[in-house]
């Protein structure tokens, strides 16, 4: 699919005439806790509808140290929920088995972590607090609750009282609900009070959703504000923007997200800048199609005999269609055979049977896809208004308590 608008995504630094030497980087490995150490400091970020089984392999294959699950409601976890036991649930392969957790009742999180490490054997519990959908904040969740600091205090020490000291707790959430609400330096000092083992910042605002700039300077004043490892995520593309990051804020570890949607070898670029590596060629066409068949028979394969067919499975497949042709000019006759295709077989025949004739296999990979947005919310900034319960922001004097006895989990993205 070729572009045809400009990426709203955020530039990469134009190179200057006579650039400064950097000196070289010493990248260390991501502890957290006492047990967990991650090499490199590379995780791929928890995502709704994305980040399936199948796809986390697909992540630490291509040099992610570690890839978190997309989020599990802790109430329906509680009440067996089959398809939340399914998001719990891991491939036989899977080096650490990490999960991310959001719920808004203390005893609620509690409990659900506790299930999480002692029947799943879950390795990492990472907690969600920055989802910006306007819905869920206007109730006080998502990226609201940061605002109530006593509750929010209350929701990590639950969490980390769950875990039991068997598997570290990280806390991941946004600069705030706007810029006028800033909540990210409190929020890490109550959560490193509390026991979290470590900090990711999605260093942008609820209200920019994912769209640019991010706020790299955020990440840099959250460093300096705790004392455990901060993972910055937001806007890395490519390698240099990785370095660039741990450069200029001094964070411990990146976060890889929508970026890798469609694009799985960008955990190589930026595995291979973080330990210093080669950088690897980047796929031409018919490699691209090659793991997108990959990945389509590795969903089919994780879903099997759960709750889809091999047709439902790849009618779900087909948001993934786009993003792996973005940028590619010969690919129309493809995609449509793709997105028609209802079994591996139909596939397998456009990806084997169709070079040279559906598609180009040698077409290089179009530079102008590695920071084009790739999912919703990514166009250009527009900032829209947040509402908040009654009495929100008037914890401390006991205002917006009905707001958080009603509050209730309600699923939403981060």
């Amino acid at each position: 699919m070729a572009l045809v608008a400009a990426p709203t995504a955020s530039p990469a630094p134009a190179a200057t005439s006579t650039p400064a030497p950097c000196p070289p980087l010493a990248v260390k490995p991501l502890q957290l806790g006492p047990h967990l150490s991650l090499w490199p400091p590379l995780l791929s970020a928890p995502m709704a509808g994305i980040s399936s089984a199948p796809y986390r392999r697909l992540a630490t294959s291509h040099g992610a140290a570690m890839a978190t699950s997309e989020m599990v409601i802790a109430s329906t976890l509680l009440v067996k929920n089959r398809r939340t036991r399914k998001l719990a649930s891991f491939a036989d392969d899977e080096r650490v088995r990490s999960v991310q957790l959001y719920g808004v009742k203390p005893e609620q999180l509690e409990q659900a972590v506790r299930l999480l490490v002692c029947e799943h054997g879950v390795q990492h519990v990472d907690l969600n607090f920055g989802c910006p959908v306007r819905k869920i904040t206007a109730r006080g969740g998502g990226s609201a609750l940061p605002l109530r600091p006593r509750l929010f205090a209350k929701l990590v020490a639950a969490a980390v009282a769950g875990a039991g000291g068997e598997a570290p707790v990280t806390v991941k959430f946004r600069v705030g609900l706007t810029p006028e609400l800033p909540t990210h330096l409190q929020a890490g000092r109550i959560a490193e009070a509390e026991g979290a083992a470590a900090l990711v910042l999605h260093a942008r605002t609820a209200d920019q959703l994912y769209a640019s700039p991010v706020d790299w300077a955020a990440v840099r004043a959250l460093v300096e504000a705790v004392r455990i490892p901060v993972v910055g995520n937001g806007d890395v593309f490519e390698g240099a923007d990785a370095l660039r990051l741990l450069r200029e804020t001094g964070c411990a570890g990146v976060m890889v997200g929508r970026a890798a949607v469609g694009r799985p070898w960008v955990f190589d670029e930026v595995a291979a800048a973080l330990t210093g590596a080669p950088p690897p060629p980047p796929p031409r066409l018919g490699e691209v199609v090659a793991a997108a068949l990959r990945h389509a028979e590795m969903e089919v394969d994780w879903y099997r005999g759960y709750h889809d067919s091999e047709r439902d499975t790849l009618l779900r497949f087909r948001k993934f269609i786009k993003l792996y042709l973005l940028g590619f000019n010969s690919t129309g006759s493809l995609q449509s055979c793709l997105f028609a295709a209802e079994t591996l077989e139909q596939w397998r025949a456009a990806v084997y049977g169709g070079s040279g004739q559906l598609y180009d296999a040698a077409e290089p990979f179009p530079a102008a896809a590695v920071r084009f947005p790739r999912l919703k919310g990514g166009g250009p900034l527009v900032r829209k208004p947040m509402g908040l319960p009654d009495g929100w922001l008037e914890e401390a004097r006991g205002g917006g308590g009905r707001a958080e006895a009603q509050l209730t989990d309600d699923a939403c993205e981060g």
